[in-house]
């Protein structure tokens, strides 16, 4: 019987891909760790250069350190530069209060500085017993059954705001709609709709244009508190508004006291 050949084994020359793809791969995972690290590294040195910059001046070729380093990392603690006159920290409540001869100049400058942005059919400044009360009407600052507060409007509100903060009188925001019934989903109500809008006006004026919180209070007064009839379009025009009343000598002894800042 006769013997199976046996035929002889070839050598695989193709073994060495094997090797060469795991160089490959690790290779790329290398450069791309590389890369990453690179990218981060020039972040923080650029920081850190800002911060040699700023920190550091030049006398003479020397260098003079004027504060840590590290105060770069946490901007709230960086101090202003010269000329800065910006400041962080809570605005420190005026002592001066407004009284009627206040009221008058305040009065003319709001409707000069409204004339001149064209906004005094959207905005009737008025003295009252009470106060100094600035009523702005739902055309300017509101949608029609919406409670935020229209972004051209911030303009007018930044102006109103320095003259506010400029003494200590509280202000009262208060909001106002027509008797037209509204049932939306956020406002069932009148009372609903004209509380959202006077405490929308009040977060801005405290938080945008740092009104002092303590002085500001809001309330809603839905269709009952009126200044025209509600048998025309005209007459509910004017009654949809936001009355920011700067509060007299007299009316603010009504007020509850304010915690001391």
């Amino acid at each position: 019987m006769a013997r199976k050949h046996k035929h002889p084994e070839h050598v695989n020359h193709e073994r060495w891909l094997v090797s060469y793809a795991d160089f490959i791969t690790l290779l790329f995972a290398t450069f791309t760790a590389l890369y990453a690290l690179s990218r981060n590294d020039n972040e923080k040195a650029k920081v850190v250069a800002d911060s040699m910059r700023y920190y550091f001046g030049d006398a003479g070729g020397k260098l003079i350190p004027q504060a840590p380093v590290a105060d770069q990392l946490v901007p709230a603690n960086r101090p202003k530069p010269a000329g800065d006159t910006t400041s962080e920290a809570p605005p420190q409540p005026p002592h001066k209060e407004a009284g009627k001869p206040e009221f008058e100049e305040m009065k003319k400058e709001i409707e000069e500085y409204l004339m001149t942005k064209g906004m005094l059919s959207k905005v009737q400044v008025e003295i009252q017993e009470r106060g100094l009360v600035v009523s702005l009407k739902e055309a300017g600052f509101f949608e029609s059954g919406k409670a935020d507060v229209k972004d051209e409007a911030n303009a007018v509100l930044r102006e109103l705001a320095e003259r506010i903060s400029k003494f200590r009188n509280p202000v009262r925001i208060e909001g106002h709609t027509d008797n037209v019934p509204i049932h939306s989903r956020n406002y069932p109500t009148n009372w609903e709709l004209s509380s959202a809008r006077a405490t929308n006006m009040a977060r801005i004026l405290i938080e945008k244009f740092r009104v002092p919180a303590g002085k500001v209070s809001a309330t809603g007064y839905g269709e009952f508190r009126p200044t025209a009839p509600n048998d025309s379009p005209a007459g509910r025009a004017r009654n949809r508004r936001v009355d920011l009343v700067i509060l007299s000598t007299s009316a603010e002894k009504s007020e509850p006291e304010t915690e001391a800042p």
